[in-house]
């Protein structure tokens, strides 16, 4: 399915995000070398890539929060969107401990 025109630019944003938390992470991972003793690099590296990917989709947890909370309050529906994957994560990882 082709991506519309309104989400292509925030796929440039994520992209940028993504590369400078992956700078960040390589650039802790020099200052702080107890963080490679106690993760690996690549573990460190994607990590750091991924929430600099989210942070640069504030705009997209919002919409997700609002979808559920069907209110105008930006800060709530930041902080339901910004819990589901949280909680579908506690989830399954209840579930693989049984």
């Amino acid at each position: 399915m082709p991506a519309s025109n309104q989400n292509r630019p925030n796929w440039g944003k994520q992209w940028v995000g993504a590369f400078a938390g992956a700078v960040l992470g390589w650039g802790l991972v020099v200052i702080f070398p107890a963080l490679e003793q106690r993760f690996s690099l690549l573990t460190v590296i994607l990590w750091c890539a991924a929430i600099g990917a989210g942070l640069t989709n504030l705009d997209g947890f919002m919409h997700a929060g609002a979808a559920l909370t069907r209110r105008q309050n930006n800060q709530l529906n930041l902080i339901v969107g910004l819990g589901l994957p949280v909680l579908v994560l506690l989830l399954i990882t209840l579930l693989l401990r049984r």
